[in-house]
């Protein structure tokens, strides 16, 4: 309590004691600044959480976007938001008020992920004192012995008891305390300046790596058709270290350039897939430059897990089948048989039950066997398929068509032209007739100046003969190539 100053007093002793006054108050003041100075800490779980959106792209990397709610105080406030992904980008995180309101502002961001575990823990400990304690049988009853040293080293634990030094000695670690800064989850750290003290929503966003998708296709051709049904899967993979519930799952297929931050288009352009019901599938939409696909049901993504669900569903979708053989126009197999290819076309159109952009992934081909059972007739990868591409799977090697080649002259007409004569022996041993592709294959300048029948040049290095061949038959073509070098 400061006193008056007596107006009889000199002007000297006045001032002396105003001095002494101000300077009894400084420690009052100084205790309430320091008092507001200090935060008030707040803790925001996973049970706070209001929505929940994952967004999941092909290059190993999701965006999540979340609501939770929350009532602070007004003034400086340390807020701890839990349970966020291990590999996040703390440099991608957004944190604004829901509505674009501006209830609050952020003054600093922490990104913890020391996470609490022995390890880190012991590692606070270095160069103190701990306690270890074990039981020992006396008699007939167990005894607790206690000792006390100090930790020099962990992993393993070097400890100096004072009157000896034990690497990893036996018993139970007892600690005083838990230091702070240890989390026992991940967790973002914000100090923020709150304006509202009633009950708010913070919408949160941020990258984090480890979580990727890819999808599976599996394809079950009818036998004596031209026709398939097909069955899409999207295969999620969560390493990200952290638990998604109850999310809104959506998927992005294209390759996107990581230096510049995903951009969000609201751009809508809807397919559809005949025999799904609007229910059961995703929903597809034009975004930027690449495709995206809105699951239809929320779905919860754990750690460490891989989910699949189901993305496609089409029947009786139209193919054509083809027996492709490449060989080098000036080479000979040597009396060895070659199996010709075996591959399956056909369209991403809606006239041909399809019409929906399909992702990159793995087809798997099956076939039911006259016991009607399934089986694996050959597998193939496909890139992104926009919407009326066609769609080549090379499924493996026909066992009953093969070619034979045969080089029967080869002649030099000057120093840089070459001229090769050769044979193909092509065979069909299947019951049914087909047709082959036979591509001969040159390099440099070439020309076929002889031919048993017309064959067309596909590109560069490529000339292409169709060869018809019914149940059994064999057929012989025979050209001259002239080849500059």
């Amino acid at each position: 309590m400061c006193r008056k100053t007596d107006p009889g007093r000199s002007v000297a002793t006045r001032k002396m004691m105003a001095g002494l006054a101000f300077c009894s108050a400084i420690p009052l003041l100084l205790a309430v600044a320091g008092a507001q100075a200090e935060p008030k800490i707040f803790a925001l779980g996973q049970d706070a959480t209001e929505s929940l959106a994952l967004t999941v792209y092909n290059n190993n990397f999701a965006v999540v976007r979340e609501q939770r709610k929350v009532v602070l105080p007004p003034g400086e406030v340390e807020l701890e938001y839990q349970n966020v992904a291990t590999q996040i980008e703390p440099e991608s995180v957004s944190v604004t008020a829901a509505n674009g309101g501006r209830a609050f502002e952020v003054l600093e961001q922490n990104y913890r992920f020391d996470l609490l575990n022995r390890e880190t823990l012991l590692n606070r400990y270095l160069n103190r004192k701990l306690k270890y304690s074990r039981s020992i049988l006396k008699d007939d009853s167990y005894e607790k012995i206690l000792r006390e040293g100090k930790l020099l080293a962990t992993n393993p634990e070097i400890v100096d008891f004072g009157d000896e030094i034990e690497i990893a000695p036996e018993g139970i670690i007892t600690l005083a305390y838990v230091p702070e800064e240890l989390k026992s989850v991940p967790s973002l750290v914000w100090l923020l300046d709150n304006r509202q003290q009633n009950e708010q929503q913070l919408d949160v966003s941020y990258v984090t790596g480890g979580i990727s998708w890819h999808a599976d296709y599996n394809l079950v051709l009818d036998p004596g058709t031209e026709r398939f049904d097909l069955t899409g899967w999207v295969t999620v993979s969560n390493q990200s270290g952290a638990r998604y519930a109850d999310a809104q799952l959506k998927l992005v297929a294209g390759d996107v350039n990581r230096v510049q931050p995903p951009v969000l288009s609201d751009r809508m352009e809807m397919m559809s897939m005949r025999n799904v019901s609007a229910r059961s599938k995703p929903r597809e939409e034009a975004f930027f430059e690449y495709h995206l696909y809105t699951m239809p049901r929320k779905t919860t993504v754990a750690n460490n897990e891989t989910k699949q669900l189901r993305l496609l569903e089409a029947e009786k979708v139209g193919f054509e089948r083809s027996y492709e053989l490449s060989l080098n126009m000036t080479g000979d197999t040597g009396g060895e048989p070659q199996n010709f290819d075996v591959s399956l076309s056909f369209n991403n159109s809606s006239r041909n039950g399809l019409g929906m952009p399909l992702p990159a992934g793995k087809v798997r081909v099956y076939q039911q066997d006259s016991d009607g059972v399934r089986q694996l007739a050959g597998e193939d990868s496909i890139r992104h398929i926009p919407v009326d591409e066609e769609v080549k799977l090379t499924l493996g090697k026909a066992f009953d068509v093969i070619a034979e080649q045969k080089q029967l002259e080869q002649r030099r007409v000057s120093d840089r032209v070459s001229e090769y004569r050769g044979r193909v022996s092509v065979r069909n041993r299947k019951t049914e007739a087909i047709e082959v592709l036979l591509n001969l294959k040159g390099y440099g300048d070439w020309e076929i100046i002889e031919e048993s029948f017309p064959g067309s040049k596909q590109d560069a290095g490529t000339q292409q003969y169709r060869v018809p061949l019914q149940a059994g038959e064999e057929q012989q073509l025979t050209y001259r190539a002239r080849i500059v070098r």
